[in-house]
């Protein structure tokens, strides 16, 4: 039986993925020019250890370049996203991975069936990641390992709060900033161990941030103006340039496996 309850979550559920579909369909002609070279200085392979040489999968694939890093190193490359004009770029320029739609919350995977199983940028997109993060667990192999790289936010939970508000306003399909406390409650919660975890912190621009016409300008507009009003309460540093913005970005890395 579907109560009532259970129906306005999935109606929940599917609106949020009908966003996400709707905002990267719409950015996938210039993403790959935006984000190149975004995860280059993290050295994801040497981090992930021997299990990046074996089958790596990314959840949330988008355009490839985050799995390309694996690609001298991984027997096989697979890639699964929610959106079809994101795979049909990656495929274009990854012709040696394996692409397949599908939902992180319930993966075309194999149990028990990948070395490495990843995701990037992709978590902050998810209001509820613990599913997600089980998928995961699941699909790697009893010596396998979770990797999950992400933004993220403060400790301080009011910005936190801001910068949520921030990103909500530059992107609808945003879900939740969160910061590194709150992924480590997560993976636990999903049955894994915390093996090893990184913060890299890294000096970024507003203009690459938020590019047109991959953005709408009114969006940018009111995403500067916000910067301008409330920029630092997010505790992302803004500071002007010019006519641009520096701010420093920090995202995670944290490498897991099976619980024991």
């Amino acid at each position: 039986m579907v109560t009532r309850e259970t129906s306005g979550r999935l109606a929940v559920v599917t609106n949020e993925r009908e966003l996400i579909q709707t905002e990267f369909e719409r950015a996938a002609p210039t993403f790959s020019e935006r984000t190149a070279g975004r995860f280059d200085n993290l050295d994801v392979a040497g981090f992930s250890g021997e299990a990046a040489t074996g089958t790596v999968a990314e959840i949330g694939v988008g355009t490839g370049s985050f799995l390309a890093l694996f690609e001298a190193h991984a027997e096989r490359l697979v890639g699964v996203d929610l959106t079809f004009t994101m795979l049909g770029e990656a495929r274009r320029r990854h012709p040696r991975m394996g692409l397949v739609a599908g939902d992180g919350a319930r993966l075309p995977l194999r149990s028990a069936s990948i070395d490495l199983v990843t995701s990037a940028q992709a978590f902050h997109h998810i209001r509820e990641p613990v599913p997600v993060l089980m998928e995961m667990r699941r699909a790697a192999k009893p010596d396998g390992r979770v990797l999950v790289v992400d933004q993220v936010a403060t400790e301080r939970a009011e910005e936190a709060i801001a910068m949520n508000d921030l990103d909500l306003l530059r992107d609808p399909s945003h879900a939740m900033c969160r910061p590194p406390s709150a992924f480590r409650i997560m993976v636990i919660a999903a049955g894994l161990e915390i093996e090893s975890e990184r913060v890299v912190e890294s000096e970024d621009r507003f203009s690459r941030w938020m590019t047109s016409p991959e953005f709408p300008e009114d969006r940018i507009a009111a995403v500067r103006r916000f910067i301008s009003e409330r920029g630092s309460e997010t505790g992302m540093e803004w500071r002007p340039d010019g006519e641009d913005w520096l701010y420093t970005r920090r995202r995670l890395m944290l490498l897991a496996r099976r619980a024991r």
